[in-house]
């Protein structure tokens, strides 16, 4: 059961948008006036539970957070982004989790699950806000741990098979489960993570990624069925 109090993550979500936007732009985006605006950033006061809603909505529905998170993409060179600089930045990985929550906040999530490492930061921070425990696929049996579902698919960049490991222990049956990743490119690691889920006959209720680049794994992720899938920022090839 979420326990999150929406009122206070208005207050702190606020708080991080403001470091990015002016009080007048607030104002037009959400139809509140800079003094009360001001008041709910740097004073005690805290929005109404309806208000709250309004702000959380309006923010993610108007493109607010997926624009904020776009202006710290840094491209390298084609297919590559230099991920860094979003999964470790505090505000950025909040505005993701914030984003995550207000569109699986209604599915009945019981584990958010990503593969090391770069997701381990995006998937813990989304664990939180949903008030669920975060699994973390690794690339080496984890010490303490003697069963463990496998799968390994072929890497890229450089070709290489890849196998990852997740305790049974820690993936259930009917358990439904978030994918998170920190950028959706080709679509492998998400098919494998989803084979790892569906062998312990868990639900892959939903993907939710920082960033994408091109179609590839749209393709893929088509086949494997998942009820619901958000990207932040959409690059294309």
């Amino acid at each position: 059961m979420n326990r999150i109090d929406i009122r206070e993550l208005s207050k702190e979500l606020l708080f991080i948008v403001k470091k990015y936007l002016r009080y007048k732009d607030l104002q037009e985006y959400l139809g509140i006036s800079p003094p009360i605006l001001w008041r709910y950033v740097s004073n005690n006061m805290r929005p109404s539970k309806e208000r709250a809603e309004q702000i959380l909505s309006s923010l993610v529905e108007k493109g607010v957070l997926r624009k904020i998170v776009a202006d710290h993409v840094r491209i390298i060179s084609k297919d590559i982004v230099n991920v860094y600089e979003l999964v470790y930045n505090k505000d950025i990985i909040k505005l993701a989790a914030y984003e995550a929550y207000y569109y699986f906040r209604d599915a009945n999530i019981n584990a958010v699950i990503t593969v090391e490492v770069d997701g381990i930061p995006v998937a813990v921070s989304i664990a939180l806000i949903l008030d669920v425990d975060a699994i973390v696929a690794k690339k080496r049996k984890e010490l303490g741990y003697e069963e463990f579902y496998e799968d390994t698919y072929l890497s890229r960049d450089p070709p290489v098979l890849t196998s990852v490991y997740v305790p049974k222990s820690l993936l259930k049956k009917n358990m439904r489960i978030l994918i998170v990743d920190d950028l959706l490119r080709s679509g492998r690691t998400l098919a494998s993570l989803v084979r790892i889920i569906r062998e312990a006959k868990a639900i892959p209720v939903g993907v939710f990624s920082i960033v994408s680049i091109g179609s590839e794994w749209v393709n893929v992720a088509k086949k494997l069925n998942i009820e619901k899938i958000h990207v932040m920022v959409d690059l294309p090839r």
